[in-house]
């Protein structure tokens, strides 16, 4: 019988910015918590990761918002609190399944840290679920998705339009594998890969992935040669020498570090 650690899923929430892109109440309020369909973002990032069942899980927030996040912390894993206080109707927990952890980001900011700051934390798990705390899905079930592949290393993705592909990392395919990756071309490289691969061979990367124990290795060692630590260019680095799956939905994505979240 698998022991419930073996059951368990690993998920972190990498939300270490400082939301400069949103400056103008970012230094109020982290852009997780800005509301969506009426309700914080981070709710439906916990309500996406809590279609896998049995969670366990850790947001690795910016060190400037500590004080908020013990704050959070609480009211995530008791969402009943409110109502007893306020004597209004309760509403039942929507991620029962979750057990979330707030962390504060260790190290030079980047998504790379935040995977790293979660995986020492969870115990270096078997593999890890990565969502990005600014990019949400509504409507859509990547993380379930992602579950469901049965890829030890998978990344989320949408159709290519070059339209977007300056504001993304632009994924080549061979299939449903990554064999490549440039992070936001220009019109001119956009123009390039196309005629290299085509344009049915490209993909926008999303803010999801399942990555697993020898990638969490890798990453553990990977220094990129240009300097700029990025996840995506890791997972590029990473598929040279090792399968990584893509996943594509044709699924809108609300972006809450944009100036005014909307759906592309």
């Amino acid at each position: 019988m698998e022991s419930v650690k073996a059951k368990r899923n690993f998920a972190v929430i990498a939300a270490g910015g400082l939301g400069t892109r949103r400056a103008d109440w970012s230094r109020f309020l982290p852009k997780e918590y800005f509301p969506v369909q009426g309700r914080p973002g981070i709710v439906l990032l916990l309500e996406e990761v809590a279609e896998l069942g049995n969670v366990r899980a850790v947001m690795v927030h910016h060190p400037y918002y500590a004080a908020f996040a013990a704050w959070a912390s609480r009211v995530l894993n008791m969402p009943d609190t409110y109502d007893r206080l306020a004597s209004t109707a309760p509403t039942p927990q929507r991620w029962p399944e979750v057990a979330l952890d707030l962390i504060p980001q260790s190290g030079p900011y980047s998504d790379i840290t935040s995977v790293l700051n979660a995986d020492d934390y969870l115990d270096r798990p078997r593999h890890l679920y990565v969502l990005y705390s600014d990019n949400l899905y509504p409507g859509a079930r990547p993380v379930a998705s992602l579950g469901e592949l049965g890829a030890e290393t998978a990344v989320f993705a949408r159709p290519y339009a070059r339209a977007e592909a300056a504001h993304r990392g632009v994924l080549a395919c061979d299939g449903d594998h990554v064999v490549g990756l440039v992070e936001k071309p220009d019109a001119l490289t956009a123009q390039e890969l196309e005629a290299r691969h085509g344009r049915a061979n490209l993909a926008l990367l999303e803010g999801r992935a399942r990555v697993s124990r020898a990638f969490l290795d890798f990453l553990h060692t990977y220094r990129n040669p240009d300097g700029e630590p990025k996840l995506s260019l890791a997972v590029a680095a990473y598929a040279r020498t090792a399968p990584v799956r893509v996943l594509r939905a044709d699924t809108p994505v609300t972006d809450l570090g944009s100036p005014l979240p909307k759906a592309h």
